[in-house]
């Protein structure tokens, strides 16, 4: 059997403890959401259209995987786990919809009836990725150039960085296997 990549296994619930920690921190929380700010409008600068409705985020079935790092995966918990219960289809601020379980095998557990119940705090793999035809070279460029970004966030912080499967970090992160 060849040994996994570095992105496919799991973190030692001791770096989990720093990118929780790092994750409330308010600096970072302040820089995290105006990454996200400026890569939304980049990525709406691309005129891309969701034409598949939610089929991206299953992912065994769409046949690809979504990676992110650490410290989103602790940051998107920390705003999962801030906000109220709320429908997935809930407006901005009515808080989100705590699965216990993906619909489908292999997807990303917080699409609820084809939607994507955490949309205003996606990591930036989702935020990216259209399966539009013709508009892979854009994607690819502005994933390049914002990762170059969040490394330097991490860099300035003094962050670990740790680059991971988002259902396995979700699946590590989780405070119940951290205790």
């Amino acid at each position: 059997m060849a040994p996994s990549a570095p992105w496919d296994r799991a973190p030692e619930p001791r770096c989990w403890a720093q990118w929780h920690a790092a994750a409330a921190r308010p600096e970072i929380d302040q820089e995290l959401r105006a990454f996200y700010a400026d890569l939304d409008r980049a990525v709406a600068g691309g005129d891309a259209v969701c034409q598949a409705s939610g089929q991206c985020c299953k992912f065994e079935q769409f046949g690809h995987r979504l990676y992110v790092t650490a410290l989103e995966v602790a940051w998107f918990l920390k705003q999962v786990a801030a906000a109220p219960p709320g429908p997935p289809d809930a407006p901005e601020g009515g808080g989100y919809r705590l699965p216990q379980f993906a619909e489908t095998c292999g997807a990303c557990p917080y699409q609820i009836s084809g939607r994507c119940s955490t949309h205003l705090i996606r990591p930036l793999g989702c935020r990216v990725f259209f399966c539009q035809a013709g508009t892979e070279a854009w994607q690819h460029q502005l994933y390049e150039q914002f990762t170059a970004q969040l490394r330097e966030l991490h860099e300035r912080h003094a962050i670990e960085y740790c680059y991971l499967d988002w259902i396995a970090g979700l699946s590590a992160a989780s405070p119940s296997r951290l205790e």
